[in-house]
């Protein structure tokens, strides 16, 4: 099974690059920027006539949520146009796609604990929610083997995340917004679900490969901001007073939905968010 990866440095890419690179079965041919600029049709052109590849994952984006509110075209670019390319070329060559999107692409109107069904129509509050919702209406329009897996909240090692900036901080107090809810997501659980329901079994030719559509995958559970920065201390066993808040005292560039729990509906849940991260804390 010959597989592309696009965003290896990143922090969901680098956990396939790991995991893929372990599997004998699986040619994988693992690239980032400095390798492959995926906002050129015809470097992306190039890489797929000479690889051939059987499935594409696509972990590269454009995720700098407060930023893209002033380099809108910057992230359509990369989110969107790049996305349009990738999938047409996914259709040329009869690939399967893999591709990451995000709970942004709803606005939290929903009460918690109800959460957005895969079904369910996304309205994004955020540049950053319209670029990836618009990817993902062009993976819908320009092929039939996509898998489209939205996720939420992620941590984990090789990227910027709330986890380890709670614990970067040099503070014995601080404010978290308390009115914000969702589902904190360990790499390494989403990167082992997606391997082995949608790359292994399609390996195998089981008949229990999902069909193509839109998928919700998070650590199970919810919680706030808030709730996630104490258990972080709480864990890690240092003494910092949090004070939750909520959101309109800390202003922010992009609006953030206030619910961003999403309901799994077709696959296995993962384990519970707050196990995940104690794995995670070691």
């Amino acid at each position: 099974m010959k597989i592309l990866l696009l965003g290896k440095n990143g922090m969901l890419g680098s956990q396939f690059d790991s995991r893929l690179s372990d599997l004998p079965e699986v040619e994988l041919l693992a690239t980032d920027s400095d390798d492959l600029d995926i906002l050129s049709f015809s470097a992306l052109k190039k890489t797929f006539e000479f690889f051939l590849p059987e499935i594409v994952i696509n972990c590269a984006g454009y995720t700098a949520v407060d930023e893209a509110e002033f380099k809108k075209k910057d992230a359509m670019k990369l989110n969107a146009g790049a996305v349009k390319s990738i999938a047409r070329l996914c259709n040329e060559h009869g690939s399967r796609l893999i591709h990451f999107s995000t709970d942004y692409v709803f606005d939290g109107r929903k009460e918690p604990p109800d959460g957005y069904l895969e079904s369910d129509m996304p309205n994004p509050l955020s540049t950053y929610g319209e670029t990836k919702f618009k990817g993902e209406e062009f993976i819908l329009k320009e092929m039939t083997r996509g898998y489209i897996v939205r996720t939420s909240w992620l941590y984990g090692p090789d990227g910027r995340n709330f986890v380890d900036t709670m614990l970067g901080l040099d503070r014995d107090e601080l404010n978290v917004v308390n009115n914000q809810f969702g589902s904190p997501t360990y790499t390494a659980d989403l990167a082992d679900a997606v391997i082995n329901r949608f790359v292994v079994e399609e390996v195998d030719g089981g008949p229990e490969t999902p069909d193509y559509g839109i998928y919700h995958l998070t650590n199970d559970d919810f919680c706030t901001w808030y709730e996630f920065a104490v258990k972080i201390f709480e864990l890690k066993e240092k003494r910092v007073k949090v004070h939750p808040i909520p959101s309109k005292e800390y202003r922010t560039a992009a609006l953030r939905p206030m619910n961003s729990i999403l309901k799994n509906t077709k696959l296995p849940k993962l384990r519970n968010w707050q196990d995940a991260l104690e794995d995670y804390l070691g």
